[in-house]
C-alpha cells in the first residue's frame, strides 16, 4: 500500500516563485499553489494541509495577516506555517515566528535545504 503523500500549499502572488517552489516539492508531496490569501483560504473551505508555506509580501492581506487569521481559527490553528520570503532582516523573521510561524525560510533557498526544513516540520508535526 502506498502511503500518504503530505500536502503542501504555497502561497505566493510571483507565479515564477509558485512554480520554482513546485519543481521542488512536488516529486514528495502533493503541493497546492495559492496566487492570493484569498484563494488560501478558499482553497481550505476543502482541504486541510500538511503544512503552508506562506511568502510575505502579498496584495490585499500580506502574509503575516493570513497567519494570524489562521492561528485563530480553530480548523486551521494547527496547520504549520513555514514563512518562505525574500524579506532577510531579522525584524521579518522574529515577527513571523511571533505570529505562530513554525520556520522562517530565506527564499531562493537551496532546494535541499527547502526541503530538509519541510521534512523535520511534517514529523514534528506527527509527534505533537
Amino acid at each position: 500500500m502506498e502511503e500518504k503523500r503530505p500536502t503542501i500549499i504555497v502561497v505566493d502572488d510571483i507565479v515564477y516563485h509558485l512554480n520554482a517552489t513546485f519543481q521542488i516539492l512536488n516529486k514528495k508531496y502533493n503541493v497546492i499553489g495559492a496566487v492570493s490569501s484569498e484563494i488560501l483560504f478558499h482553497i481550505l473551505e476543502n482541504i486541510t494541509p500538511d503544512l503552508i508555506l506562506l511568502d510575505i509580501e502579498m496584495p490585499v492581506i500580506d502574509g503575516y495577516e493570513v497567519c494570524k487569521l489562521l492561528k485563530n481559527t480553530t480548523k486551521t490553528a494547527n496547520i504549520p506555517v513555514i514563512f518562505y520570503s525574500s524579506n532577510e532582516d531579522s525584524e521579518s523573521r522574529l515577527k513571523g515566528l511571533n505570529l505562530g510561524a513554525v520556520d522562517y525560510i530565506i527564499k531562493p533557498s537551496n532546494a535541499n535545504a527547502l526541503k530538509e526544513r519541510i521534512e523535520f516540520h511534517l514529523k514534528a508535526q506527527v509527534y505533537n
